[in-house]
């Protein structure tokens, strides 16, 4: 049974809100204003990084009879609304063949006894009751909250060529990194696409991607820049989410106000205009929300981390949801602008057959006045 060493990384991204105000937050909150990116790769000398508060807590396991000793998690603010959890367990001697079962073992931390996923939760609690008044809410605000989760396994014990090393643990790895039973038996086609795909800087390095995992081997232990890209595709992916379901919910509304046209179309009138206002507000914000998003980590060029980078927005399909959200906004400002016409135009309707009611009693008076005339 082959063993290893390295970290067991899982990160975990809520969006609580349209921004949190982090100068106010330094109030309550011993963290520190952060925006570094790590440059030890080939990386070029520009990149957005959004602006964070970040802290980091420290938990030994000493008491745990296991070969995880230790746990780092670091909490990132970031100032669009986004709070991040990074934890990472220190692994030493644990056998390769049972990585996937880290995630539900259970640590002794602070008296409770908790998987990593119930540890981030109660984590998230504690932070968000400690920060919710400094979070802007507006419209963007959800209960419970959109959340991304991605998991990265690094391995930095020395095993050879790490070619040679995936392709003997070919069965397991692809089971584990699909997230499905070591004991499946999956078919080579469904292995073949899961590990094609490896990215290395060096020759002993080596990363390999899935939509919810990843396996770094790296006996360097220089990987924290791939760690952070890995972070911040997961926040582009969380934010388009986010707003993909705001625009769920004003679609079901603008169904409901668009209905509501052949019963009160007083009350329609003036809803309209408040819509279209709103309308108005909310494609701006969306716009600036849209270009943040894009810029976050733009690297452009032939770079390793560019080529990783655009590898995960192609598995996130983070392009498609994108346009997808441009599309909708597109057709919730088609639906209430056509709306309006329609309501214009039978505000027009009724004003000419006021008016064609009103010329016709002219005409009428004027006929018995005249008629009068001559009796």
């Amino acid at each position: 049974m082959h063993t290893i060493v390295g970290e067991a990384v899982f990160i975990r991204l809520y969006d609580v809100g349209r921004s949190i105000d982090l100068n106010r937050v330094l109030s309550v909150l011993p963290g520190i204003r952060d925006r570094k990116f790590i440059r030890t790769k080939d990386t070029p000398p520009y990149i957005f990084i959004p602006e964070t508060i970040s802290l980091t807590i420290h938990h030994d396991f000493e008491k745990n009879p296991t070969s995880i000793s230790k746990l780092e998690l670091e909490i990132k603010l970031y100032e669009y609304g986004v709070i991040s959890f990074i934890a990472k367990l220190n692994v030493k001697e644990f056998p390769l063949e049972q990585m996937h079962k880290i995630r539900k073992m259970e640590f002794r931390i602070s008296e409770s006894l908790l998987t990593i996923d119930k540890y981030l939760d109660s984590y998230y609690h504690k932070i968000y009751s400690q920060i919710e008044v400094f979070i802007d809410k507006t419209i963007y605000g959800f209960n419970p909250p959109e959340e991304e989760n991605y998991a990265c396994f690094c391995i930095t014990n020395d095993v050879g060529d790490p070619y040679e090393f995936i392709k003997k643990h070919k069965e397991y790895l692809a089971a584990f990194l699909m997230g499905e039973s070591p004991e499946l038996n999956l078919h080579y086609s469904q292995v073949k696409s899961t590990l094609n795909y490896p990215f290395s800087f060096l020759k002993n390095d080596l990363v390999i991607f899935d939509l919810d995992r990843c396996l770094i081997i790296d006996p360097n232990q220089d990987y924290d820049d791939i760690l952070l890209i890995v972070e911040l595709a997961n926040y582009q992916l969380l934010e388009l989410r986010t707003l993909d379901h705001f625009l769920d919910e004003s679609l079901d509304i603008a169904e409901n106000d668009i209905r509501s046209i052949f019963f009160d179309r007083f009350k329609l009138w003036k809803k309209l205009n408040k819509r279209l206002g709103q309308l108005f507000r909310l494609r701006i914000d969306m716009e600036f929300i849209l270009d943040n998003i894009e810029n976050v980590s733009k690297i452009i060029g032939d770079y390793f981390l560019a080529q990783i980078l655009t590898f995960l927005s192609d598995l996130f399909q983070l392009d498609k949801w994108t346009t997808s959200i441009r599309n909708r906004l597109n057709l919730l400002d088609n639906l209430y602008s056509t709306a309006k016409t329609s309501a214009n135009e039978r505000i027009l309707l009724i004003v000419e057959i006021l008016l064609g009611v009103v010329f016709t009693l002219e005409f009428i008076l004027f006929l018995i006045e005249f008629l009068y005339l001559f009796i």
